[in-house]
């Protein structure tokens, strides 16, 4: 009681303040920073997941179109470039890269096609995947990059190539 005489008018009639410490705001603040970055994380995921799920869904109306091209001709196209006037066969995948192609004469992938494109009866198709995909496990993993295409088995550390040749 002493204590509270010796105060001033004014000291004695504060109510307590009510709020929030420094401490409790930077709790908040980190806890806010953190769900983010968890929301952020996933929604970038699902992001790769479906750009991923559109380049395989490519990947099969583009080897579609390389039938159809197969049936017309004899002879698979030297280059993709041959659908550039179709406009149902996508040329690039969702990101603008363009799709992995090369022609051959043979499923060996020893000799390409470019000079002579009447013998191309052999093709290998792929794209680059941003996250490893089932799908990964069942395609093609072949290797044309001696004769200018690509590599198409997958590493375990990436990049992840899903890659397709024709279905005889």
């Amino acid at each position: 009681m002493y204590l509270l005489k010796n105060l001033s008018p004014e000291t004695r009639n504060l109510k307590p303040q009510k709020g929030f410490t420094f401490i409790e705001l930077l709790v908040v603040i980190a806890v806010i920073g953190i769900l983010y970055a968890i929301v952020i994380g996933s929604i970038n995921n699902s992001k790769a997941k479906g750009r991923d799920v559109k380049r395989i869904g490519d990947i099969s109306v583009i080897q579609l179109a390389l039938e159809r091209y197969y049936d017309e001709n004899s002879s698979y196209p030297t280059s993709l470039s041959a659908f550039s006037t179709d406009s149902s066969v996508p040329a690039n995948d969702p990101q603008g890269n363009n799709y992995l192609y090369v022609a051959a004469t043979d499923s060996g992938l020893v000799k390409s096609c470019v000079t002579s494109p009447t013998d191309c009866q052999y093709y290998h198709l792929g794209a680059t995947l941003e996250l490893y995909n089932s799908v990964l496990a069942d395609d093609a993993d072949k290797n044309s990059a001696p004769i200018g295409g690509f590599n198409g088995r997958d590493d375990i550390a990436g990049p992840f190539v899903y890659d397709v040749v024709p279905k005889f």
